[in-house]
């Protein structure tokens, strides 16, 4: 019973059922008119009571010009009710983009999942990129597949990228890449990428303040080194989200579910 008492006080402290909007200014040679973004990750289907509406507020309050959802949005297991309160609150707000991360894989009908966010407008980025404009800015949306991929089909990520990507030097605009794995950083630098977003790491699960960022994240391990944050790579921003999951038999300890705001402006000549 102690061991209980103590472990619920810790489950509590971290507060856990809230929902933290962390904001990260950003500055580019290559828009000349703000851009707004919100990164979506690791949702896991799961929206636990009245965080579903808080969390859509939170995205339309923010009036976004382009949403990107960066992974696991769909679990193997949680049903996915979950997810489509979250889109079906913001389908209208703002073009929807989503790259897979290994849960999607790992459901049992991938094909049928994919079809339920097509229905909503989502924009499915499979080793590809697309053009668009947003306040007046050419913008440059790529997205890469999930390498669990390769569990069902002979898949290469690193082959993959460069099919997709080389070309992109060549191309005008501010670049922005959806990847839901930070720990493969260095692969998405070989490009040219202003940009990129990701989740998978779940903040490093137990955080503590000044002191310890993350303890343990998948693919990364013990002390991970992209738990969450905003990392720089030389003209390379990476952004890597906590993710908004919960997990009562895996408790978020100071670190609580995050949605991502991302304004980038122009840089002063």
């Amino acid at each position: 019973m102690r061991t209980l008492l103590i472990y619920l006080a810790v489950f509590g402290i971290t507060g856990c059922v809230s929902i933290n909007t962390v904001s990260y200014p950003l500055g580019s040679d290559n828009i000349e008119t703000p851009i707004h973004l919100i990164l979506v990750a690791d949702l896991h289907s799961t929206i636990h009571g009245r965080n579903q509406d808080v969390l859509i507020k939170k995205i339309l309050d923010a009036k976004p010009d382009v949403i990107l959802l960066a992974g696991d949005i769909i679990d193997d297991r949680a049903p996915i009710r979950g997810t489509q309160m979250l889109l079906e609150g913001i389908k209208d707000s703002a073009p929807i983009y989503y790259v897979t991360g290994n849960h999607e894989y790992m459901h049992k009908n991938f094909p049928g999942i994919m079809e339920v966010l097509k229905s909503y407008g989502v924009r499915i980025l499979s080793d590809e990129y697309e053009r668009i404009e947003i306040r007046g800015n050419p913008v440059i949306i790529a997205g890469v597949e999930d390498p669990y991929r390769g569990r069902y089909r002979e898949y290469d990520p690193d082959e993959a990228m460069g099919q997709a990507f080389t070309e992109l030097e060549l191309l005008p605009g501010y670049k922005i890449l959806i990847a839901h794995r930070p720990e493969r950083i260095k692969q998405y630098k070989e490009y040219a990428f202003d940009l990129v977003v990701s989740g998978h790491a779940h903040g490093g699960q137990v955080r503590i303040p000044l002191l310890l960022n993350g303890l343990y994240a998948p693919n990364q391990g013990f002390f991970p080194k992209y738990a969450g944050g905003l990392y720089t790579h030389d003209r390379l921003s990476h952004i890597v989200s906590r993710g908004l999951s919960i997990n009562f038999w895996l408790p978020r300890i100071f670190n609580p579910p995050e949605l991502v705001y991302i304004a980038v402006t122009p840089n002063e000549q």
